[in-house]
């Protein structure tokens, strides 16, 4: 990834956000797209993304933080605990999949675990739930997928070649879109599926 100038983050993280959407297809809210910039640019010290409060919870099983995190003692508290939840886990979903594979955790639990906090924070912002949150719970594998377009950068023509092989032989319409989105022209071969 680049280094660019502070000043400049927002811009940055915020154009990512949209190449990566555009690669995908993946169409989500303004808020929701705005919350993930936010997120990225919060993420960068490594500090936040293991401590709650001053505390360091990522020593803490997921499933004792989501437990603490719907059990707090007030309201702000469950809040502050299963935004960080949610919020670690997508990022560190997004961004060190690789890493995390090596653990005896299955990665769809921790998208579990993930999706089931900022369902929690949904129903803890308001009677009908806060829209972003019920949109990242809701779409918390795609969220994970523009986080780690995002740390990829730019697909190399390798990865174009196998997007186009996994599109023709299946019909994928995710890949299709993404396919599209980088300008290839797909009305020619038969798919072989």
């Amino acid at each position: 990834m680049q280094v660019v100038a502070s000043e400049n983050l927002f811009s940055f993280f915020y154009d990512r956000v949209q190449d990566a959407r555009k690669l995908h297809g993946t169409d989500v809210e303004e808020g929701t797209e705005f919350y993930l910039v936010n997120l990225l640019m919060q993420f960068l010290k490594t500090p936040r993304l293991v401590s709650v409060g001053g505390t360091r919870v990522d020593d803490q099983p997921l499933a004792i933080r989501l437990l603490e995190g719907r059990s707090g003692s007030s309201k702000g508290d469950r809040f502050l605990h299963l935004k960080h939840l949610a919020d670690s886990t997508l990022y560190k979903l997004g961004f060190f999949a690789d890493s995390l594979r090596r653990s005896s955790v299955d990665l769809k639990y921790y998208a579990g675990v993930g999706g089931s906090a900022y369902r929690d924070l949904s129903r803890l912002t308001g009677w009908k739930g806060d829209p972003v949150f019920g949109e990242l719970a809701e779409r918390f594998d795609d969220c994970v997928e523009l986080l780690t377009t995002v740390k990829e950068g730019a697909p190399e023509h390798g990865d174009v070649v196998k997007l186009y092989e996994l599109w023709a032989s299946t019909g994928d319409e995710r890949a299709e879109a993404r396919l599209r989105s980088l300008g290839v022209m797909l009305d020619g071969p038969e798919r072989t599926h």
